[in-house]
């Protein structure tokens, strides 16, 4: 039984690092969604750019691969499945709560990094804005990862109590 445990450990660090390698290999089919609902904000138009990613057609900006939010993805995944997946007792409890989590982090990432592109783009005309765009993206991303586990420990917490 205790193999049974290392081995759903095993099953959700190779599915992660498997989304990541795949939602790395094509940028194009990737980034479609983030450049989509940026589009759909701002009323922008985008052009894919071949090893670049989404340029917005003024030049603007460039929707690129640092900006899916893989890492993200990996992060989260990975707090929620070495944090909280002891506390499922099953085999079955721990793959359907690996699906949860990996549904989850998918869509969080998502959201951060959409959060963090429309923070972004007031600034882009700035000559810092390199520096601006990282230390709203350090913020969003730190800031999103406390939030899942805060969330996830105050889930602990009431199931606890009841």
């Amino acid at each position: 039984m205790k193999n049974m445990k290392y081995l759903t450990y095993i099953i959700a660090v190779g599915v992660c690092i498997t989304t990541y390698i795949l939602l790395m290999q094509n940028i194009k089919i990737s980034l479609l969604p983030h450049k989509a609902l940026i589009g759909f904000l701002y009323n922008y138009d985008f052009e894919f750019v071949s090893n670049l990613g989404y340029q917005q057609s003024d030049r603007l900006f460039v929707i690129a691969k640092n900006c899916l939010g893989g890492k993200l993805f990996v992060s989260l995944f990975l707090i929620l499945v070495f944090g909280f997946l002891h506390e499922y007792i099953s085999t079955k409890e721990k793959i359907k709560a690996i699906a949860i989590f990996y549904i989850s982090s998918i869509i969080i990432a998502f959201i951060a990094t959409i959060i963090r592109i429309s923070a972004s783009i007031p600034f882009c005309t700035l000559p810092q804005f390199t520096l601006i765009h990282n230390t709203i993206s350090l913020g969003i991303y730190f800031g999103t990862g406390y939030i899942v586990y805060f969330l996830m420990e105050k889930r602990r917490g009431f199931l606890c109590k009841s």
